[in-house]
């Protein structure tokens, strides 16, 4: 009996120790992703797959952040700790024979917000005035403009950049 009263009063204290603000709950707005959506540049209100896509960090390692297949809209990270953030588009055509990559450069330039949100979630950052330029190659290039939609990102609802190829 004694037993079992020590296992509740240690169970009662356990939970006593977690409030409300210890989890972050999953509908709490928290730092949006840039959501680029792929659109064909003959017709550009028309969406146009990326058979491979791989997006990689723009420096030494050059690490993949994402990679899809058959996509025409994705969501990256920007650095919240920069007012800027490059990436690597890298495209692969895949054939029988061969394996065809282009890569071409982005970088994205924004005015960075904090805002806190709570102890569980921390803060959230709002990227705003985001612009966004292509690393001209001439005709290497597989991705032919760049449009921004939205220049605030606080959501993920919507594309903020159109990319035409």
């Amino acid at each position: 009996m004694i037993r079992k009263i020590s296992i509740a009063i240690l169970i009662v204290f356990a939970f006593k120790g977690c409030t409300k603000d210890d989890i972050c709950p999953p509908d709490t707005a928290t730092t949006a992703n840039l959501v680029i959506a792929f659109n064909d540049i003959s017709n550009p209100t028309n969406t146009k797959n990326v058979t491979v896509l791989s997006v990689l960090t723009d420096n030494i390692d050059s690490t993949a952040v994402v990679s899809f297949e058959n996509t025409n809209e994705i969501a990256i990270p920007l650095n919240s700790a920069s007012d800027t953030t490059k990436y690597l588009f890298k495209r692969s055509i895949i054939s029988s024979t061969d394996t065809i990559n282009n890569i071409d450069k982005l970088t994205f330039v924004y005015q960075r917000k904090e805002d806190y949100v709570n102890r569980a979630c921390g803060f959230k950052v709002e990227y705003f005035n985001l612009e966004a330029s292509l690393e001209n190659e001439g005709a290497e290039n597989w991705i032919q403009e760049i449009i921004v939609k939205r220049d605030t990102v606080n959501d993920e609802n919507s594309a903020h950049i159109t990319v035409l190829h």
